[in-house]
């Protein structure tokens, strides 16, 4: 595939509260204490929270069951979630015009509505010749209406790190994020692994993400959470910084941790690989072709060790299946991450070109 020059953006603390569009990429920079940052939200970002309410109500509205199931989920993120979200949700209730039980439904369409699946590599040492470099693709069932509901929000916190999120409007949590100290976050599904039941009665392993990136100063801080948080459900979260990255196979039942047996390189997709888990390998079917991608990644890794640097990962990332990669026809967007420079490269489907962003500079 052919990419077109990227386009850079420095996104370091403003004066004042802002969105814009940077080359098709939607970016929001919040700043203060919670309930502000929230009403900043609210009224910067009103359009895209209604599309995507928007879309919740075209998808479950006609189905009075599925929208109830909906609710409920909605009410139970919002309450077993931390407490300065839920101060941040009431503040984007103020000033957006929608009411706080509809933001409720915004936060959780990513959990009602679709699944994601993703594919991740890390690549450092011999395998780049260069900086660290990460790559991510975001693949999911649903969302397509929504692609240009993906916003890039930096909260600057009063009392936390500053901080960097992808996702949809109204997502108040982390599948995706970096922070000013230059730790990488990402999350895979791992359920067609270790099983698919959701334990509501947790705090949502997302909302436990964005709280570890909001004080995480080092990779250690991370290690240490995920062998002292337990998950809600089943997933795989890779975490980086400048020099090196860890892979966290994270479910109910405890976690497995892969610091990089091939040093330099961690290749990962939607199932269990630690030999140490009760659980066999799924099939391609029952895991979005999980294994064969898995295997793609790794031989382009091979193929390219010593070469990987962020263009070299572009293409990787870009692959179609059948030509080698992990990238496929429910792939909604691409980030590739240098977190020793706090750049984020990222792809969206309707746009012919990657977007560069620099964060806290």
């Amino acid at each position: 595939m052919k990419h077109a020059q990227c386009r850079r953006q420095n996104l370091s603390n403003p004066k004042e509260p802002f969105m814009t569009n940077v080359d098709g990429i939607n970016v929001v920079s919040l700043q203060g204490s919670w309930h502000d940052m929230g009403r900043q939200y609210g009224r910067l970002v009103k359009e895209h929270l209604k599309s995507v309410l928007d879309y919740a109500d075209e998808r479950l509205g006609g189905d009075g069951e599925r929208m109830a199931s909906a609710l409920e989920i909605a009410e139970r993120m919002y309450v077993q979630g931390k407490e300065y979200v839920r101060e941040f949700m009431r503040g984007a209730a103020e000033t957006s015009g929608i009411g706080l039980e509809r933001l409720k439904l915004c936060n959780a369409v990513e959990y009602v509505e679709g699944c994601f699946l993703c594919s991740a590599m890390a690549a450092w040492d011999g395998y780049t010749g260069g900086p660290m470099v990460f790559g991510r693709n975001y693949d999911a069932v649903s969302y397509r209406e929504i692609d240009r509901d993906v916003l890039v929000t930096v909260y600057h916190p009063d009392d936390g790190l500053a901080m960097a999120t992808v996702g949809y409007a109204g997502e108040i949590y982390c599948v995706n994020g970096m922070n000013e100290k230059g730790i990488f976050v990402e999350l895979n599904n791992g359920m067609p692994s270790a099983g698919w039941d959701i334990h509501w009665d947790m705090c949502p392993a997302t909302s436990e993400l964005f709280d570890m990136l909001l004080h995480a100063q080092s990779l250690d801080y991370a290690d240490r959470f995920f062998h002292e948080t337990r998950s809600s459900a089943s997933f795989i979260i890779g975490v980086a910084d400048g020099s090196e990255a860890r892979f966290y196979e994270w479910c109910h039942d405890g976690m497995k941790c892969d610091t990089g047996a091939q040093k330099g390189l961690i290749v990962r997709t939607n199932h269990y690989t630690c030999p140490l888990w009760p659980y066999a390998t799924p099939s391609d079917k029952d895991s979005w072709n999980s294994v064969t991608r898995l295997s793609n990644m790794t031989a382009q890794a091979e193929r390219h060790k010593g070469q990987i640097d962020v263009p070299m990962m572009k293409s990787i990332m870009s692959a179609t299946i059948a030509n080698g990669g992990p990238c496929h026809d429910l792939t909604r967007y691409r980030i590739v991450a240098v977190p020793g420079e706090l750049t984020l490269h990222i792809f969206l489907p309707y746009l012919d070109r990657w977007v560069e962003l620099h964060l806290f500079q």
